[in-house]
């Protein structure tokens, strides 16, 4: 039987709520232990909010156990129930300093719930201690701090995922790779990704965010950051997680209305990315917090030579000759059929459910440390090469980020 696993949630400002509900909702794999801020506040309301939601779903389980249509679902809701309502008697420890519950806390993992400045820090010292680690979204600000995260967790012998892996738990995705990376789709050869928003700013046209969202001393970067990453993690996935060799960007900030916040404001609203993989695949990136376009396709497309997907839509190639009368071959009659996909008869786990498995078994989270590292190096050279204006190699990028003086900041967008 699986061991369940021992949390400590490290952040418990907005982001935390879904870290809190996505154990709680696994109630007979993980069981919240701990969490740790520094502001007292939220800290306090994330903590009641564990034992409340913990109280809740017990009385609802426990409801629920007499309108079950199984004795096996009746035995279910009455494991989770129990499991639930002992909260309230083990009761959740509170931290100030995460590295004082890494030390004193009995966890097998913690969840950082922490902008994207913390992430390495906190990431290295839980792997040190021997503890499983998930990570919010970005994984870092830059590929060097990725990559110090990677290998210190695969040092230690635990386990890296982090959240944007959600984006490649289903079936469609499963399905798209496997056209991929088994040469259905013939030789993939190209792909371009789109995404865009009329006014999406946080702290700007959204509010409620943290403001270290616009800095990128503590951001690394902006819209490539917060929300290009859950694309460009399942572009990576979906094309059978292929290494970059050479990325070209360029970056726009400026769109009207400007900022008029007293806080630092120098991250990119717009980036537009093309990447070379190692493989001789490409991909162009578009992303946008902000923008003066609508109605323009948006998503992934992938180009095969025997075929394509249009976002999740399948497109096989079914031409054929057309002849004269004595049948010699005159031109080629292209023609494309969009063609059901062959879904996978399985179900696919929520992100949590997925570290958790793999914190129990030999198997990597799907959006792992290798595949958050190539994210990484995606986003921090886009950016690095839009401040050079030129493309720029993986290799120079590491090169250039250990040239930069502490404290590491983002690549700003003037």
């Amino acid at each position: 039987m699986s061991k369940r696993i021992k949390i400590g949630i490290i952040g418990c400002g907005m982001i935390a709520g879904s870290h809190v509900n996505g154990y709680l909702a696994h109630p007979q794999h993980a069981e919240i232990v701990a969490v740790c801020d520094t502001v007292e506040a939220n800290v306090k309301r994330r903590h009641a909010e564990v034992l409340s939601g913990a109280a809740s779903r017990a009385e609802a389980a426990t409801a629920e156990v007499e309108k079950a249509d199984t004795a096996e679902a009746r035995e279910q809701l009455k494991a989770d129930a129990a499991l639930w309502a002992e909260y309230a008697d083990n009761g959740v420890k509170i931290y100030s300093d995460y590295n004082e519950m890494i030390r004193e806390c009995d966890l097998d993992a913690v969840s950082l719930a922490l902008p994207p400045f913390v992430h390495e820090p906190a990431t290295v010292a839980a792997a040190q201690a021997g503890m499983h680690v998930f990570c919010e979204k970005p994984m870092a600000r830059t590929a060097t701090e990725a990559r110090n995260m990677r290998d210190a967790c695969d040092a230690a012998g635990v386990k890296l995922a982090y959240q944007s892996g959600g984006t490649c738990l289903d079936p469609t995705s499963y399905a798209i790779r496997d056209y991929v990376t088994s040469g259905k789709l013939g030789d993939v050869y190209y792909g371009r990704l789109t995404s865009y928003r009329v006014r999406g700013r946080p702290n700007v046209d959204m509010f409620g965010y943290g403001r270290w969202f616009l800095h990128s001393v503590y951001s690394g970067g902006g819209t490539i950051y917060d929300t290009g990453v859950y694309l460009i993690n399942r572009s990576i996935y979906l094309l059978g997680s292929p290494q970059p060799a050479t990325i070209s960007g360029i970056a726009y900030r400026g769109m009207l209305p400007e900022y008029t916040g007293e806080e630092i404001n120098d991250v990119e609203e717009h980036v537009s990315v093309f990447v070379r993989f190692t493989n001789g695949m490409s991909f162009t990136y578009e992303n946008g917090w902000s923008s003066n376009m609508a109605g323009q396709p948006q998503g992934i497309f992938i180009f095969g030579s025997e075929g394509s997907f249009s976002n999740d839509k399948l497109f096989l190639e079914k031409g054929e000759w057309d002849t004269d009368d004595q049948g010699n071959r005159r031109r080629y009659q292209g023609n494309l059929v969009e063609t059901p996909l062959e879904l996978p008869d399985t179900s696919f786990p929520d992100k949590f459910r997925d570290f958790l498995d793999a914190c129990n078994s030999d198997a990597q989270p799907v959006s792992n440390g290798d595949v958050g590292l190539k994210v990484t190096e995606i986003m921090s050279g886009a950016l690095l090469s839009a401040k050079l204006g030129r493309e720029v190699s993986v290799e120079e990028l590491y090169e250039l980020e250990g040239l930069r003086a502490e404290p590491i900041p983002g690549w700003h967008i003037p």
